[in-house]
């Protein structure tokens, strides 16, 4: 699985980050900077969770 952002549509409220610390987090900038591109199983629940609690759908995870 990837962790993608579309970046066009991220309103950068950290909501996300912080729903999935270990592979979100917002930058010195305000930034949202993905830490686990592929994310380990481990990681697939909290990441799932951001993914369907962004409140712009600016978040997905894709095959491969």
């Amino acid at each position: 699985m990837n962790l993608n952002v579309d970046r066009t549509l991220c309103q950068v409220t950290g909501l996300c980050a912080g729903l999935a610390p270990d592979a979100l987090e917002m930058d010195e900038e305000g930034e949202l900077v993905i830490l686990a591109e592929k994310p380990t199983a481990d990681l697939l629940v909290e990441v799932r969770h951001a993914v369907r609690s962004c409140p712009v759908q600016a978040l997905s995870l894709t095959e491969g």
